[in-house]
């Protein structure tokens, strides 16, 4: 073969190899932001059974204390967490047959099925490991998604996630004190883990400042929920009632999940 007559054979052979692996980069990329977006709605399903799971700790708590008072809003928890697994399991198919989300689905059912029988302190043990494994199960499926460490906007979404569960054992506690101290009941116990849960937020809180700052208005009003009740309560256990504590510790919490759901907008978006 003439020199001429290889070299146009070896430039042919080298635009192919360069247009076959340009292809199978486009298919890659293409599967790559497919998975992602499944990933985004696996964490948007996830996010609304964590958050359920997060209020039922802390009403199954405040009515395990004699204080029935929020039971319809437990009722209505309970209901939106059966509600929450229906639609999970309709999001696709890689879910089934995972052991982890088994073990979850299997906790849950004996968690609202007996809890009625459980302490309070038994109670909020029993929630935080369950929200635990689901936090476990989430950084799965983020792996297994491609969304791990991703970051938009000014904080990411999984350190809006640990600091709403830091905020939610700190809401769970604190109304779990409140309903011992209006039975009458003497809570030291109660008091030291409030007061020790509320040291772990505001660490979370400064961790993540340190990574990237939470916009200010988020800030002032987490900052405005601690000092008006949390810290006032550790002061003097008749600072707060049951109720206002339960619904400003919501509403704030509420705005962490708001801000979670424009992280993943935002997502949705790098996927598209």
């Amino acid at each position: 073969m003439a020199p001429t007559q290889v070299s146009a054979a070896f430039g042919i052979i080298i635009t192919l190899v360069v247009a076959l692996s340009a292809l199978v980069w486009c298919i890659r990329r293409q599967q790559h932001k497919q998975k992602r977006a499944q990933g985004v709605i696996w964490l948007q399903a996830l996010r609304s059974m964590l958050m359920h799971i997060q209020r039922h700790r802390g009403l199954s708590t405040t009515v395990l204390g004699s204080d029935r008072g929020l039971s319809a809003e437990l009722e209505d928890a309970q209901r939106s967490v059966s509600r929450d697994l229906a639609h999970i399991a309709l999001v696709g198919d890689w879910i089934k047959n995972n052991p982890n989300w088994d073990a979850i689905t299997a906790h849950w059912a004996r968690l609202a099925g007996q809890y009625q029988r459980l302490d309070v302190r038994k109670n909020l043990d029993q929630h935080n490991r369950l929200i635990r494994s689901i936090l476990v199960f989430i950084d799965d499926v983020a792996a297994e998604h491609f969304l791990s460490g991703l970051q938009v906007g000014e904080a990411s979404w999984r350190s809006l996630l640990t600091l709403a569960e830091e905020l939610g054992q700190v809401r769970a506690i604190g109304l779990a004190y409140i309903a011992c101290v209006e039975r009458g009941d003497n809570a030291p116990k109660l008091r030291n883990a409030l007061q020790s849960q509320l040291a772990e937020f505001m660490l979370a809180l400064e961790e993540a400042e340190n990574k990237r700052p939470l916009p200010e208005t988020y800030r002032k009003k987490l900052l405005h929920f601690i000092t008006n009740y949390p810290e006032p309560l550790l002061r003097d256990s008749a600072a707060c009632t049951l109720k206002a504590y339960y619904q400003h510790a919501t509403g704030v919490m509420d705005e962490l999940y708001l801000q979670f759901d424009d992280e993943l907008r935002h997502l949705v978006g790098q996927t598209a």
